[in-house]
């Protein structure tokens, strides 16, 4: 269970709004948006900086959603055993739909979603499997029953343009650097 509340991100101005409406709303009330017949987001992008509290307000509004949250870094997921990516994350959306509401955080996600062809002439066919594997889960999952996931990133024009799609990805939140204020 996450202990970390809103009140531990400094410098949150408009980004805490965004997130409330984007990720909060619909993991609290999944119901209220199923009757209004809106489609709550399947993936939020947290881009910006290093060190400017994405991985904190991913952890924060599992905290204040009371949401059971999944954590994975990018470069983790990417395994040197052919097919192991895949499966593992696999392993990861069942769990997100078995204990619903949930939050999926991939930290680093342009380490699996880099966009294809960058990786020189051969690529780099295991990263490759594992973002269609990605994408494949981002479009199979019902988002009504409470599950978003959260995605962070230092270099969102490194991405896949197929991870930035509408369904995927398509809600971005830029989490900027603090002000002087946020900073103390």
């Amino acid at each position: 269970v996450q202990t970390i509340s809103y009140e531990d991100i400094g410098g949150l101005g408009d980004q805490l709004q965004k997130v409330r409406e984007m990720i909060e709303l619909p993991l609290k009330h999944p119901i209220l948006f199923r009757r209004l017949g809106i489609d709550p987001p399947r993936g939020v992008l947290l881009h910006g900086p290093p060190g400017t509290g994405k991985t904190l307000i991913a952890k924060a509004v599992a905290a204040e959603t009371q949401a059971h949250f999944t954590s994975i870094n990018g470069p983790e997921i990417i395994s040197k055993y052919y097919g192991e990516s895949e499966k593992q994350l696999r392993e990861i959306f069942d769990e997100a739909a078995a204990n619903a509401p949930a939050i999926i955080f991939i930290d680093e996600l342009d380490a699996v979603g880099k966009a294809r062809g960058l990786g020189g002439p051969a690529g780099n066919e295991e990263r490759e499997q594992t973002l269609n594997q990605l994408l494949v889960e981002l479009d199979g999952f019902d988002n009504r029953n409470g599950i978003i996931v959260m995605g962070a990133t230092n270099r969102p024009e490194t991405l896949d343009r197929a991870l930035l799609r509408a369904g995927r990805f398509d809600r971005q939140i830029l989490v900027d650097r603090p002000d002087v204020r946020g900073r103390k």
